[in-house]
């Protein structure tokens, strides 16, 4: 091996601006063989692996564990043993950047990254959203000190900075906790979602009786334990196939109609709530589905979600119930159509054949794009779920 490689960030979805070297797998000196696992890197919402593309050493590196750069960013270093230190410095010095690294591939020497940002020791430690942010509020980043990983500055800093009237401290008696790259992202996406997809709501609630009874039943004599949620992914993803308007993607003013109900089940993690996807969930069982939520959730604690857990869903279904909340709305998450947010099952009181009783009901809200599914296509869809809820009975 002749040429110097270039470990670069490169460009993992459409949507990524930067990433967080999460850690090293290689120190320097290290031998490396193609296709082994340098390092790991997060980015938008999942930890994402980078494995070299040749044989050789990994002679520098150039972020530290916990550093966030840009697309396109220097990381390292992988050359020959026989190459000298001065050809590796040089490399390094005239490494002016590529705009974007399009795949997770190494570079070669010819590669590129974007220039060292401007202003001192405080833009190096900051992104240019934390730059922006420093500007509007008047804060010299100068005399922030960081509180991300390896001292890197967050907006947070700079808005404590700022409230403190001090560009240097925090207000007393304030913890100042930075938000992780997957937070960035959620923040940006959610935020996006609200100001940009005119939500509507509408909301229901389903008699769970027959359906807790065929829990009941299968859960006795099976033993793949399924629970509420599971037996209503499965209600939905029938409904889907029945109501197909609401089984889709926006993407560039076109609707993408799926051919399977691929339903996202968001689960909630400490670092945030992840949608991870569980496909053509038509084709499964009720204890399918429970082991597939059950492996994600798993997966999502581990922090160990990939993107194809992640990506290709064409419905979200949120429940809160098992936090003892009644109901609430839910924002959706694109390219998505709608989401179905479920509250806890309780025991009220109805009226049946013009006598009172007592039955166990669930509230659902189902949130709609209003440029993709009118009003009547949503409240059929919440029908047809009835419908397929009252089947279980």
């Amino acid at each position: 091996m002749s040429e110097i490689y270039a470990i670069a960030v490169p460009k993992w979805g459409i949507e990524m601006i930067e990433g967080t070297v999460n850690v090293w797998n290689k120190a320097v000196g290290d031998s490396v063989t193609k296709g082994e696992e340098i390092l790991e890197m997060e980015s938008d919402k999942i930890v994402n692996v980078w494995e070299s593309p040749v044989d050789g050493v990994l002679r520098r590196i150039v972020a530290e564990e916990g550093d966030a750069h840009p697309v396109g960013a220097l990381l390292g270093i992988i050359a020959d043993a026989a190459i000298d230190d001065a050809a590796i410095d040089a490399f390094i010095a005239d490494f002016s950047g590529a705009a974007e690294s399009g795949s997770a591939e190494a570079k070669p020497a010819e590669a590129s990254a974007p220039a060292a940002a401007p202003g001192g020791d405080a833009a190096t430690r900051s992104t240019p959203a934390v730059r922006k942010l420093a500007q509007e509020l008047e804060v010299d980043l100068n005399g922030v000190t960081g509180t991300g990983r390896r001292g890197r500055i967050t907006e947070d800093d700079v808005r404590a900075a700022a409230s403190a009237g001090d560009a240097g401290g925090t207000a007393a008696n304030v913890e100042v906790i930075p938000l992780s790259a997957t937070r960035q992202t959620i923040a940006k996406r959610l935020t996006e979602a609200k100001q940009q997809i005119p939500h509507y709501y509408l909301t229901v609630e389903y008699d769970l009786d027959g359906l807790l009874a065929h829990r009941a039943s299968h859960n006795a004599s099976d033993d793949t334990r399924i629970s509420v949620n599971d037996l209503i992914v499965s209600c939905v993803s029938k409904a889907l196939m029945r109501e197909p308007k609401l089984n889709i993607n926006m993407i560039d003013n076109a609707i993408h109609q799926f051919s399977d109900a691929n339903v996202s089940v968001a689960i909630a993690t400490d670092d945030g709530l992840y949608p991870a996807t569980i496909r053509a969930a038509q084709n499964l069982s009720a204890a399918e589905i429970a082991q597939a939520t059950a492996a994600l959730a798993q997966k999502a604690k581990d922090g160990k979600l990939t993107r194809e857990d992640l990506s290709d869903g064409s419905f979200t279904v949120s429940n809160l119930g098992m936090f003892g909340v009644s109901s609430f709305t839910a924002i959706i998450n694109p390219p998505m159509g709608a989401i179905l947010a479920l509250g806890k099952a309780e025991q009220k009181p109805v009226v049946k054949d013009g006598e009172i009783g007592i039955a166990t009901r669930i509230s659902a809200t189902l949130a709609c794009d209003h440029r993709v599914i009118d009003g009547a296509v949503g409240a059929r869809f919440l029908q047809v779920l009835g419908e397929e809820i009252a089947n279980l009975s």
